[in-house]
């Protein structure tokens, strides 16, 4: 598992674009055009001793959801839906973002690819950020794996949001894999006794 694809989709002007820069740079600009189509960034992490190179796919937010289609989720392994802390109407379209990746691909086991929720720009949240029991409610009441309050400005939490992300593509292959591995097994030993069964039947 040396490369991993990981969609990063929102509404216009949540961030995505920031976020991407700031994972695959380390840096931050003010100056953003809006992304068209779409643009990559790679940003490598060294997981349990195991390098994995990320290529981020930063998705148009101008297009709405028109734009997450079967086309950009093919061999995605991940997902981050990127909302605005500070706009409510960002807020509401995440869980449709959401929904239309799992509309549009699901994992080796069948079920949906793990995403997370990043509420950006929290450093111009002005009252009380979201406690991690809020962000867990949240995450749980539409289906994410867990919400982290990010800054792609001063770099908060952005990193460990990705590694988090990783981290559960990671266990969610080695399962799969694992799942395989019995069944091949499973199926190997019930070959072997079936040709058992055969051989005494036929020296009989």
């Amino acid at each position: 598992m040396g490369y991993l694809k990981i969609l990063v989709i929102g509404e216009i002007g949540s961030g995505k674009s920031s976020i991407v820069y700031r994972l695959a740079y380390n840096s931050f600009t003010e100056k953003y055009k809006a992304t068209i189509g779409c643009e990559f960034g790679m940003k490598s992490f060294c997981i349990d001793g195991d390098e994995i190179k990320v290529q981020l796919w930063d998705l148009a937010g101008q297009d709405r959801l028109n734009l997450v289609s079967r086309v950009y989720c093919r061999d995605a392994s991940g997902a981050i839906v990127v909302a605005d802390l500070n706009d409510r109407e960002s807020m509401q379209k995440a869980p449709l973002w959401k929904r239309s990746v799992d509309e549009n691909i699901s994992g080796a086991d069948g079920n949906s690819i793990p995403m997370i929720l990043c509420l950006n720009k929290v450093d111009l949240v002005h009252q009380d950020k979201p406690s991690e029991s809020t962000l867990r409610e949240l995450a749980n009441q539409h289906g994410f794996l867990n919400a982290f309050c990010t800054s792609a400005k001063t770099g908060e939490n952005i990193e460990e949001a990705l590694e988090y992300l990783i981290r559960s593509v990671k266990d969610r292959i080695i399962k799969t894999m694992c799942a395989t591995e019995s069944i091949l097994l499973n199926l190997e030993d019930h070959t072997k006794k079936l040709e058992s069964r055969r051989s005494k039947k036929c020296c009989s």
